[in-house]
This record gives C-alpha cells, structure tokens and sequence, in this order.
C-alpha cells in the first residue's frame, strides 16, 4: 500500500496543471472513487485541517492523509509523491524552457490550461458542497457568504468571516437551546 500512496500522490501532482486548488478533483477521485481508502468526511476534514495551517493545502493533505493510510511512512511517501513532480518540472523548465514561454503554442497550450483548471475547480466545488448543503443552515450559510462576496468594496475574507461567525454563533445557540429543551424535560 505504501507504493501505491506514493504513486497516487505523484501521478496527481505530475498531471494537475493550476496548483493546490486544482488538485482538490483529482485527489478525491483517487482516494474516493478510484481506491475507495477514504470516505467524503474524513476527505473533507482532512481538507479542512490542510487549508486551516500554514503552507500549500496540498503539501499539508498529503501529509495528513498520507498519515491516516500509513502512518509516518504513508505520510513520507505521500509528501515526496506530490512534491516531486513540481520540482522535477520547475528545473527542466528553469533548464531547458524558459526562453520559449513567449512563442505562440506555448502561450495557447497555457491559457487552455488556465481554462481547464476553471472547469476542474467548478467540478470540485460542487463535488465537495453536495454533502454540506444538505443542511438548511449551511446552504444559508453558503448562499449568504456567496451575496457578500459579490459586493465589490467589501473585502471576500470579511465576508467569509462575517458568515462563519453568524453560523458558529447560531450553532452554538442551538446546541444551548437544545439542551435547555432536554433539561426542563419538554
């Protein structure tokens, strides 16, 4: 399985053009859908956690899940699986290719991969909302941090953290009510 890990983790960074975000489709189909090893919950915990410490999200997936598959070797292999291709990439680029990035098929075969990349993030986002916005006070939640992101002088990290204020507090409310409810025996 060790293999395996790292080859999973090096084939989805060898072949994932757009960076950390863009792998996000490609990893759970992996780890989801093509090996089964995890579920949508501890995928999207693991998620959660990588994005919430410092350093690229998909450094710090591998890591973490690499880890919950095989412990420090799962999360050895899963860390040099995703990381190598990207410097391997960047020094035969650095090496050979920098002088051709302003020729023609060069500057088309990357603004098609800039468009893939938005049709792969498009897929992630509604892969990864489906089981969240089950829950009516997320779906709120989604759709209110959604309004306040359309508004132009309003900075987008404000509104995320306006709406996951709201809905931590509305949370813990209920968890309060609830067991209100349940101590005066209603």
């Amino acid at each position: 399985m060790a293999v395996r890990i790292f080859l999973i983790f090096f084939r989805v960074g060898a072949f994932t053009f757009g960076g950390g975000i863009a792998m996000i489709s490609m990893l759970r189909h992996e780890l989801i859908v093509g090996k089964g090893w995890t579920n949508d919950d501890d995928f999207a915990e693991d998620f959660a956690l990588a994005t919430s410490v410092p350093g690229a999200w998909v450094v710090n997936f591998a890591l973490i899940h690499g880890y919950r598959l095989r412990g420090v070797w799962g999360a050895a292999l899963a860390f040099l699986g995703v990381v190598l291709p990207s410097f391997v990439v960047i020094v035969v680029i650095a090496a050979f290719f920098f002088p051709w990035f302003n020729h023609p098929f060069a500057a088309a075969f990357l603004r098609g991969a800039a468009a893939s990349v938005a049709g792969l993030l498009a897929h992630t986002a509604f892969t990864m909302s489906k089981p969240v916005l089950r829950k009516s006070l997320y779906l709120a939640a989604a759709v209110a941090a959604a309004a306040l992101a359309l508004i132009p002088s309003l900075n987008p990290i404000l509104a995320l953290l306006i709406v996951s204020a709201i809905v931590f507090f509305l949370l813990i409310n209920s968890k309060k009510l609830r067991k209100k409810y349940v101590e005066d025996g209603q």
